[in-house]
């Protein structure tokens, strides 16, 4: 290793390590280590805002503190810096123990950020969004006869905690099975919409099958889950026009 080499590397391990380094009596570098470190948290408080609530300030800034002079992230990007927040945060057994919501809860923050910046493809670009988009011959069934297209800027979870109601007043003590879309509308305003398991099934095989149409992609999923009866296809089709009408489907 160079000298140069050996000297940015004392450097950065002196603003992780906050000064047990040669590098601590240096002037200035007080400021350097505030100035990162105060950047870090700005993006982790920015993006898990009920996380720090409900953890605690204190408590918070310690966590803050562990992930940047513990964790080795993958980029530079600072949008990045809460995705590699959660891949240290799923690793660490002490706090998970204290707070065992804690990581579905920041991966649930999280989705919104991940979407916010989600690019869109050209189809959705020049067409836009739900009925906006749609010649004026389109009808009602066309979400049915034709394959449907998702949003481009659109996700979708799983979770065991009741995340959309977590808050310092309320920490849950039970678990279930609560699924969420998130979607980008045509304002690139970030929706969130609660869904049963089954619908993350139907987006999962609109995602896989491209080609099949929104009744072809009804009656596969029932057929999966075992489901048969008109009322199960009308309560699928309602779904399906449904989103059309959300933006969910392009």
């Amino acid at each position: 290793m160079s000298e140069l080499a050996k000297q940015q590397a004392e450097f950065a391990q002196d603003i992780r390590s906050g000064g047990n380094v040669s590098c601590s009596d240096a002037p200035g570098m007080k400021v350097y280590r505030e100035l990162f470190f105060n950047n870090v948290c700005g993006f982790l408080d920015g993006t898990f805002p009920v996380c720090k609530d409900v953890v605690g300030e204190d408590a918070w800034r310690d966590y803050a503190r562990r992930f940047f002079s513990q964790h080795a992230c993958e980029t530079p990007l600072f949008l990045r810096i809460p995705e590699e927040y959660l891949h240290w945060l799923v690793g660490q057994e002490d706090i998970l123990e204290e707070f065992p919501f804690l990581a579905e809860l920041a991966h649930y923050e999280w989705l919104e950020l991940a979407v916010d910046v989600m690019p869109v493809d050209d189809q959705q670009r020049e067409g836009g969004l739900a009925t906006e988009g749609l010649p004026e011959e389109c009808t009602e069934d066309d979400v049915f006869d034709r394959a449907p297209v998702l949003n481009s800027a659109l996700m979708t979870a799983a979770y065991h905690y009741p995340v959309h109601q977590i808050q310092p007043g309320f920490i849950p003590d039970q678990t279930g099975l609560f699924g969420f879309i998130l979607f980008r509308d045509a304002d690139d305003t970030v929706r969130f919409v609660q869904c049963s398991p089954l619908s993350l099934v139907i987006v999962d095989a609109i995602r896989e099958n491209p080609s099949m149409t929104g009744r072809e992609v009804i009656y596969a999923v029932l057929a999966q889950a075992g489901l048969e009866g008109e009322t199960a296809v009308q309560g699928g089709l309602d779904v399906l026009s449904d989103w059309r009408r959300q933006g969910i489907l392009v």
